[in-house]
């Protein structure tokens, strides 16, 4: 202990001189370093924070609804197909993106709105993004009608919902449980013996159907390409947890390195000072055997549902809820509990809740200002269809994979479904291709055909008179 005061005063520190003194010791001896570095660190994210503002500010966005025909016999799988076309948009911008045109990486909101009753599956992309929203539909939907609309939410602001007679129940919801964990997804509601898959939207679109005058229910699904190997990392690591199978340490970074010196070297004199120069050899740790033999039914199926969700791109993903209806007509037990009861059915390994820093839930002190400073903030963040906006902690922005993400959202198919679902009314088909073609030379030959009859209509007529032509009598009574 004696050796590591006298390290201290060395320095300058401890001797009783005052607080100033002693940061000033620490300042001339390296300190400094840190000092620097947090006002560089301040600056960059001020920095790159107003520059992605100013590129935000210029993105169009557009509300493409999607309509597709009613005997549509298209499974999940095709959306999700969808989902792996759309994901072409990631890219990892290079230092001038970056830093001087703040680029950041811009998804998609998947959005599906109940107005009374009436049910309209909507996507927004950015407008340079449309051409490949409407490719990747048209390739999996032929015959779907995509329609350019406004902005469903635009009479609502969250100063004006309440002199407009409405209330507004929303919240963001969180996963039970870390994304690596799978929620049940479509493959596993298929019926094992009919092989029919029991579509899991079919709630979700009945309760949706079931509202009445003015009530609307709105569901935002909003997501971004993520490269694989940012989660699948996790997701490995998770298996290996629960093998019992050895980790590499995460190695330290440059800036934990400098943070970690001044302890090191107390460490270190620590270790060359006070521990006696006769150490004991340390016994070599037996390798902890693989436990995957002696897993439980739920341990190995966990191992491999991690798995297989890892073999798929990923989306970074955050969901939102909104039911908002006048006062006199709200019906919380359609319009909330229904809404929860129909996406608990796709709870297994993970699951879904409302979050509890992003719900419109207020109880006791100043119940009535809170309630509302709460409406108006979900509202603000579901208008802004933003991924970074509302809480990122907690599981609140997570990892979906496409096939998750098609269980969540996917188009009805042949008999499943309220009829209350905005589709096409008859299926459009190109005409077939043995059909008769006409050219330019087959209208000539065509205009000359007719001229010719013409005329020789009008010369037979010259020729034959059927009728006496006379002048009528001067007498005739006026």
């Amino acid at each position: 202990m004696e050796m590591l005061l006298d390290f201290l005063n060395q320095l300058g520190l401890g001797a009783g001189t005052g607080p100033f003194s002693d940061f000033w010791a620490v300042f001339k001896n390296g300190g400094f370093i840190f000092i620097i570095y947090t006002l560089v660190d301040g600056f960059a994210a001020v920095w790159i924070n107003n520059r992605q503002a100013i590129f935000a500010s210029k993105i169009k966005w557009v509300y493409l609804a999607i309509d597709v025909p009613r005997d549509n016999e298209q499974s999940p799988k095709a959306v999700e197909q969808i989902f792996n076309h759309v994901w072409g948009i990631i890219k990892s911008p290079i230092f001038k993106e970056k830093w001087w045109d703040g680029y950041f990486q811009i998804g998609y909101s998947l959005e599906l709105v109940s107005v009374e009753g009436y049910i309209q599956y909507i996507i927004r992309s950015a407008d340079k993004n449309r051409n490949i929203v409407e490719a990747a539909v048209y390739a999996q939907y032929p015959t779907a009608q995509i329609t350019e609309i406004e902005d469903y939410t635009k009479d609502f602001m969250p100063d004006n919902f309440k002199e407009k007679g409405y209330d507004l129940w929303g919240a963001q919801l969180q996963e039970l449980r870390e994304d690596v964990y799978p929620i049940r997804t479509y493959p596993l509601f298929e019926h094992p013996v009919a092989k029919t898959i029991v579509d899991p939207m079919a709630a979700l679109l009945e309760i949706f159907s079931r509202l009445g005058p003015g009530e609307q229910s709105w569901l935002q699904i909003a997501i971004r390409p993520v490269h694989d190997d940012t989660w699948q990392k996790n997701s490995a690591a998770a298996v290996k947890k629960i093998l019992g199978t050895p980790t590499e340490a995460k190695k330290a970074s440059m800036i934990d390195q400098m943070i970690d010196l001044p302890g090191q070297a107390i460490t270190n004199l620590a270790d060359n000072f006070l521990i006696s120069a006769k150490t004991e050899k340390k016994e070599q740790k037996l390798e902890v055997p693989s436990k995957m033999l002696y897993l439980s039914p739920g341990e190995r199926q966990a191992v491999e549902a991690i798995e297989t969700k890892a073999t798929k791109t990923g989306f970074q993903t955050k969901i939102r809820y909104i039911y908002i209806a006048k006062k006199e007509n709200m019906n919380k037990a359609t319009g909330i509990s229904g809404f929860f009861g129909a996406y608990k059915q796709f709870g297994w390994l993970n699951g879904f809740k409302p979050h509890n820093q992003a719900s419109t839930i207020a109880n006791y002190w100043f119940k009535g200002r809170r309630l509302l400073k709460k409406q108006k903030r979900i509202l603000k963040q579901y208008k802004s269809r933003s991924l970074w906006s509302g809480v990122n902690a907690e599981r609140g922005r997570f990892v979906l994979n496409i096939e998750e993400l098609a269980s969540l959202y996917h188009f009805p198919y042949k008999g499943v479904g309220p009829a209350a679902v905005k589709t096409v009314g008859a299926k459009r088909a190109e005409a077939p291709y043995i059909l008769p073609v006409e050219t330019f030379a087959d209208k000539e030959k065509e205009e000359a055909r007719v001229s010719k009859h013409n005329a020789n209509m009008l010369k037979a007529n010259s020729e034959t008179n059927h009728f006496d032509v006379e002048i009528p009598p001067d007498n005739l009574p006026v």
